[in-house]
């Protein structure tokens, strides 16, 4: 890497404060403290649900016993949809094992085609430790980059961190070199740290959701740049990036204007697509300059209307935490759909590379993992290190935020779709007005035709039938 272009990667991040947790007294949650509250670690053990692990595209991945307790119609279709979008999907559980296992388990799978992961429940999550002599701080925190670069050296040389110069393994990584890119994009579906609400059933209703929003779509969809006093001059650099995805953005960048009073009471519930606050933060809490605090309470009973969340606000994304604001933002509202963000100080930055590609179509994940193609080449600096190894995506990372940004003109109704049975034990008859297709779980067209008609060939399997009349499309999930 040349002088120069570390000159200019060091003006970025010397130039931009860090989002940091203001609380004096506050103290996040230990490696240890976290390993008190989950199971045991076994040897790794593979479930699988629906699909072929081996050569899909994208996997979902449960905690073991998970698919169990959820709905299986709602998670059937939530699989036909991303199948739908041109992926091969599959669904496994897995036993509760290390980090380095899953890791290397994953590494097999990127060799024979998978491209994203999404992790449903409690799957473990590798922790590391980074100090940053500039500031004079430390953290320890969870680090999901771990499994999305498969073939980095990640490695734990230390007891503690580095300058308490004690050797040995503690099982907290502390140093990165070799190829760092990511080889897969992840991300994560949690609700157990929501406490008031019931694990299974927010995950049931956020597959719903997802469904719903992939039909619907965001009508008139509008943005919220809302930058707090430490970042305000830095404002209109932000809402160029984010006009990358969507035209209308609203700025709020003024001293007098950023506020808690202002952010809960007129930001939140005003129906933006898409919210990126920028202040410093708790992984429950946004600390506003002046006050008062937004908390993950705040959340759960406003129930804000939004979509999506760019969260430069520190450890807002730190899901091992109860109330996770994260989470909560995702999965404790009646909206939520995807949030991106950190388990630690620290952010995105360098936006642009992140929305041009939403812009363009890319999911949420692609644009994930090429935001971190651009941060990683050439390694990782210190700084990267520091503002970015504790970045996650929560959410179904396949969901494309730009798809339905094609006009908003009123549209006829969509063509009504139904089937003699469902599940169907025989053969099934479809019952619609419009021309329809039957796709399988690997996005393969396997029959059409059109108005009723009886099929007789279908196997045993999860199957999308896509009618269309009109120029307008349905869709609607069958077993057979």
């Amino acid at each position: 890497m040349s002088y120069l272009l570390l000159a200019l990667l060091a003006s970025v991040y010397d130039d931009t404060p860090l989002t940091v947790n203001p609380d004096p007294y506050w103290q996040p949650g230990t490696y240890q403290e976290y390993l008190a509250d989950q199971p045991k670690f076994q040897s790794l053990q593979v479930r699988q649900i629906t699909g072929e692990t081996r050569g899909s595209d994208f996997l979902v991945l449960m905690e073991e016993n998970m698919s169990d307790s959820l709905d299986s119609d709602i998670v059937n279709q939530w699989l036909a949809d991303i199948a739908s979008e041109g992926n091969t999907v599959s669904l496994a559980e897995i036993t509760y094992a290390e980090p380095v296992e899953i890791r290397t388990w994953l590494q097999g799978l990127h060799a024979e085609g998978l491209k994203g992961v999404v992790f449903v429940g409690d799957i473990p999550a590798p922790w590391s430790c980074i100090e940053d002599n500039t500031t004079r701080s430390n953290e320890t925190f969870p680090s999901d980059y771990f499994y999305m670069d498969l073939d980095g050296d990640w490695q734990d040389n230390w007891i503690g961190y580095p300058s308490q110069g004690v050797s040995g393994q503690d099982d907290i990584y502390d140093g990165w070199s070799g190829d760092l890119d990511p080889e897969i994009y992840t991300a994560r579906i949690l609700t157990s740290v929501i406490l008031l609400g019931n694990e299974y059933e927010l995950i049931n209703n956020y597959l719903e959701r997802l469904h719903q929003w992939r039909i619907e779509g965001d009508p008139d969809p509008h943005a919220l740049c809302y930058v707090d006093d430490d970042w305000a001059g830095w404002g209109n650099s932000y809402k160029s990036a984010m006009e990358y995805l969507y035209d209308d953005v609203e700025l709020v960048n003024q001293y007098s204007a950023t506020n808690g009073t202002d952010y809960r009471n007129n930001r939140l519930p005003s129906g933006y697509t898409w919210i990126s606050p920028f202040v410093h933060s708790s992984p429950t809490s946004h600390a506003w300059s002046p006050g008062p605090s937004t908390t993950s309470g705040h959340i759960w009973t406003d129930q804000p209307p939004s979509r999506f969340y760019n969260l430069f606000a520190c450890s807002n994304c730190r899901f091992t935490s109860n109330w996770c604001m994260g989470c909560t933002y995702t999965f404790g509202t009646a909206s939520g759909i995807a949030a991106v963000g950190s388990t630690k100080s620290g952010s995105m930055l360098k936006f642009a590379y992140f929305y041009s590609p939403l812009g363009n179509g890319s999911s949420f994940g692609e644009a994930y993992q090429a935001w971190w193609n651009h941060i990683a080449q050439g390694g990782l600096s210190p700084h990267e290190q520091y503002w970015h190894l504790g970045m996650v995506i929560l959410g179904d990372p396949t969901v494309m935020p730009s798809m339905h940004m094609l006009g908003i003109e009123e549209q006829p109704a969509v063509p009504s779709i139904s089937f003699s049975a469902n599940p169907a034990a025989g053969p099934v008859t479809v019952f619609t007005e419009g021309e329809f297709t039957v796709v399988d779980m690997a996005g393969r067209t396997v029959a059409f035709g059109q108005g009723t008609e009886t099929l007789t060939n279908l196997g045993t399997g999860v199957y999308m039938v896509r009618s269309v009349e009109n120029g307008v499309s349905a869709k609607l999930c069958v077993i057979r």
